[in-house]
């Protein structure tokens, strides 16, 4: 070996040296199988994720929510005038029509204020009436030049005066009829006695007012439900709804009449107000009453899965899966229930959406595969 040291020129040397090299990788390459290092872009793993699929649909939409029946309208009616109770004409319990007599107060005082309004009504009428007629005799001499200008001008000015009483005098007779009027206290519409908290003799107060009657609109009802905000675009006006009492033999068909815009900040929830008919006074007004309110389905939809939908810093969003990268794509939505979410813009039907846990833990630009798809070749 020395002497083909020797014999070898330094060039030729490094030449040999090297081929020695590469037969040795060669040797190494091929008791390893013939595998070489990844390159850069293939050490990125796709990580396995579950997704579903953007289909069309039929919102399947059913609310359920406890509910309180109450009066459509409570009155808690006293006097307008003050004086003793001389009569009261119902009890707990009694229907009323609108206009029915509900109590009398002594009205005794009120027509005596009446009868005093009328006769100073009377004496200005009689002043102005007599002003009046020496007004024209005194323009009459006046044109005789009998009467100054002074004197005329001046029963010109006690005309208007007398004028001025005569309405105020005017006045205080209709105040006074109004008054005994007050007297009797009627129904301001059709209900039930809900409460009879004064009896006769009792002298009713204007200021503090005495209440005497409590009175309950219940031909009609309203049944109060608290939604979750949740379900803050299900509930409409004009859905059906169904309430369930105990006691009655089957379910009551009823109607949403309002949906309040403001949640309850402490419950996260929303009133939604719900006639209910009551012709036959069999609800009570008070009674607890489980309601379903069936909102208008809305065919052909585009929906997704409620676990793909993300809200963050006030803005809606779902992951797409686009060319194996996950994508976050803005999105409007509607109707919702407990599975499934209406998406108004922002996806297209097929669209390959996150869910799982991936939809809340995925970041936008990290390479997936769905789970059960074949890994991509090295």
């Amino acid at each position: 070996m020395r002497a083909l040291r020797a014999r070898m020129r330094p060039a030729a040397w490094a030449v040999a040296l090297a081929a020695l090299v590469v037969a040795g990788c060669e040797r190494s390459a091929a008791r390893s199988g013939g595998a070489s290092a990844p390159p850069a872009a293939q050490a990125e793993a796709a990580i396995e994720v579950q997704t579903a699929r953007v289909q069309r649909g039929t919102v399947p939409a059913v609310v359920s929510a406890p509910a309180s029946l109450l009066a459509r309208r409570e009155s808690h009616i006293g006097t307008e005038v003050a004086g003793p109770i001389q009569q009261v004409f119902v009890a707990e319990g009694d229907r009323v029509e609108g206009g029915a007599p509900l109590f009398q107060i002594d009205p005794v005082p009120y027509e005596m204020a009446l009868r005093a309004a009328q006769a100073g009504y009377d004496v200005a009428a009689a002043e102005r009436r007599q002003i009046a007629s020496d007004l024209q005799r005194a323009q009459t001499l006046r044109r005789q030049d009998v009467v100054s200008a002074q004197d005329l001008d001046r029963l010109t000015t006690q005309l208007a005066v007398a004028e001025a009483r005569e309405r105020q005098a005017e006045e205080a007779v209709g105040l006074a009829r109004t008054n005994l009027e007050r007297t009797t206290v009627r129904a301001p519409y059709a209900g039930s006695v809900a409460r009879r908290l004064a009896d006769e003799g009792t002298t009713a107060l204007v200021q503090p007012q005495t209440i005497v009657i409590v009175l309950q609109e219940t031909g009609e009802l309203e049944a109060h439900a608290a939604i979750p905000e949740s379900q803050l675009a299900l509930v409409q006006v004009g859905d059906r709804a169904v309430l369930h009492v105990e006691g009655l033999p089957a379910p009551i068909e009823a109607t949403v009449s309002a949906v309040s815009d403001t949640i309850d900040a402490e419950t996260r929830t929303y009133l939604v107000r719900i006639s209910v008919p009551n012709p036959n006074w069999t609800l009570k007004a008070g009674i607890f009453a489980p309601v379903e309110i069936h909102p208008h389905q809305r065919a052909d939809a585009l929906l997704v899965p409620v676990e793909a939908v993300r809200s963050e810093d006030g803005r809606t969003r779902v992951m797409v899966v686009r060319d194996g990268v996950a994508e976050a794509v803005p999105v409007e939505v509607g109707l919702s229930t407990e599975t499934v979410v209406e998406v108004l813009r922002g996806l297209a039907e097929g669209d390959e959406v996150l869910i799982g846990r991936a939809a809340r833990t995925i970041a936008p630009g990290m390479r997936v595969r769905a789970a059960g798809a074949p890994a991509p070749a090295a």
